[in-house]
């Protein structure tokens, strides 16, 4: 009998480099890919390899791309030393406004915003409570503002029976979320963000209700309801990074 044996395909694989100018150990993924890519991540550089191409080729084309490396490196160090730190006299960006995070000992737990500072208050400052404060404040005003002018533009946009429920999660990297199902989530931290801002993202979800995707006809019905809607998009890619704590 004859038996046909299939050649077995090569699978990916991982590797470290040696590299020398670069600010972070080097990490080569191999894979069934065609093009050479580098990503820099938060703790390592990662290039992403076809699986019989040369480490001649690699280290080439890393020597290529080591300026934008390098550039791409110092902009994550900026960005991580402008997250959110809840202590007293840190920064804050509110509303887009740089205002300072005073902490102050009181019976009660609030949180007071002025012209100038935010004051979180409470019996007790420990991180984690001053965090647990804070959440609860921005949670409430989400609560508050979120989903009655989420149910408000889907009913002005025919679909108000689409959407099935608003509800909040803090994810890692999403602002907001639409469901097949009609559920739409919002991160509670888009609270920092400016009204306008905050508005863009529910005209976001709710355009979805229409179109479950990205297509142009989809951000035809974004730009109807929210004209500038590119501005606030360019905002977020500039300021998300210091709303996160």
């Amino acid at each position: 009998m004859f038996r046909f044996t299939p050649k077995q395909q090569p699978q990916a694989q991982d590797e470290t480099l040696a590299v020398d100018g670069l600010p972070l150990p080097c990490h080569l993924v191999r894979s069934k890919r065609k093009s050479l890519a580098v990503h820099v991540r938060h703790d390592r550089i990662e290039v992403r390899a076809p699986l019989r191409i040369a480490r001649r080729e690699i280290l080439q084309f890393l020597s290529r791309h080591q300026a934008w490396v390098c550039r791409k490196h110092q902009e994550k160090v900026k960005r991580a030393s402008e997250h959110l730190a809840l202590s007293d006299g840190s920064p804050i960006l509110y509303k887009a406004q740089n205002l300072t995070v005073r902490l102050r000992t009181a019976p009660r737990s609030e949180v007071i915003v002025s012209a100038t500072e935010l004051t979180i208050s409470g019996p007790d400052l420990a991180p984690e409570k001053v965090a647990a404060v804070f959440k609860g404040w921005l949670q409430q005003q989400a609560k508050a503002w979120l989903p009655g002018r989420t149910r408000a533009l889907a009913e002005h946009l025919g679909v108000g029976t689409k959407l099935t429920d608003v509800v909040f999660r803090k994810t890692k990297s999403k602002w907001g979320h639409c469901t097949a199902q009609g559920r739409i989530q919002y991160n509670w931290l888009i609270m920092l963000a400016p009204d306008g801002v905050i508005d863009y993202m529910i005209c976001h979800e709710v355009c979805h209700l229409l179109h479950m995707n990205h297509s142009p006809a989809y951000w035809q019905a974004v730009a109807r309801v929210c004209p500038d809607y590119k501005r606030y998009v360019g905002w977020l890619k500039q300021h998300e990074h210091r709303l996160w704590f």
